[in-house]
């Protein structure tokens, strides 16, 4: 019975379908795993930097940072915002992202839509909103004070994004990414290795090869002089 080495072994399984299937996969997620976290690493640095979100397709999120829509939104949630064209795109009940007045000190503000679009006396468009928790209702704001609205309440995400947007969760993304990267360095390293190993094998069967024809030769050779000489004697 013959004798399986574990290297035999560990060859084998390496070059079986599956296996190299389940790398495919591995490497697949991997560079997918680095597409989303180097996304969101840009999303919650501009976020962190300049104080807003970027704009990706036309969408946006926003972190909800006051009470004022409870219990519809809580104080942490994550909502993703659709940037308005038209305004004829906004109707009463719609939640919208504007920046508000003297009333908010400029700051972005989540509330609902109370009363639609119209125009004022001035010839300005206009809308109204309300905080659902507020006793009172918003001072109306000019349409291009709007900056998106809402399409729904991303679950989940909060966490993810209160983490992201501290000191310690941008290390640790960092760090996420950096892993990410060595692995796939180590993935080539071991490929490269193993060309060089294989390379280096068949430089040592050529040379091996060589030596063994040469004393053949040599012989041959020989042979041929001692033949030669004889015929000459005779």
């Amino acid at each position: 019975m013959k004798k399986v080495s574990v290297s035999d072994t560990i060859d084998k399984i390496k070059n079986s379908t599956a296996f190299r299937a389940a790398r495919l996969v591995k490497n697949i997620i991997c560079w997918i795993l680095i597409l989303i976290l180097a996304i969101t690493m840009v999303i919650f640095l501009t976020t962190r930097i300049q104080g807003n979100t970027p704009t990706v397709f036309g969408y946006t999120i926003f972190r909800i940072s006051t009470g004022s829509m409870e219990p519809e939104l809580m104080i942490g949630d994550v909502i993703l915002d659709k940037v308005m064209d038209d305004e004829t795109e906004i109707a009463v009940g719609d939640v919208v992202t504007f920046e508000g007045g003297s009333q908010f000190d400029g700051k972005l503000v989540t509330h609902k839509v109370i009363k639609a679009p119209y125009t004022d006396e001035n010839g300005n468009t206009m809308l109204q909103t309300h905080g659902i928790a507020n006793e009172l209702d918003d001072t109306p704001i000019s349409i291009d004070q709007v900056r998106a609205k809402m399409i729904c309440k991303i679950p989940y995400i909060d966490t993810l994004y209160n983490l992201f947007l501290s000191p310690c969760g941008l290390l640790i993304m960092i760090l996420l990414i950096i892993l990410v990267f060595i692995d796939e360095i180590i993935n080539i390293v071991k490929i490269l290795s193993g060309r060089n190993e294989t390379r280096l094998e068949d430089i040592g069967e050529i040379i091996d090869r060589i030596q063994s024809e040469k004393p053949s030769e040599n012989r041959s050779s020989a042979n041929e002089s001692i033949s030669k000489q004889i015929e000459d004697d005779t």
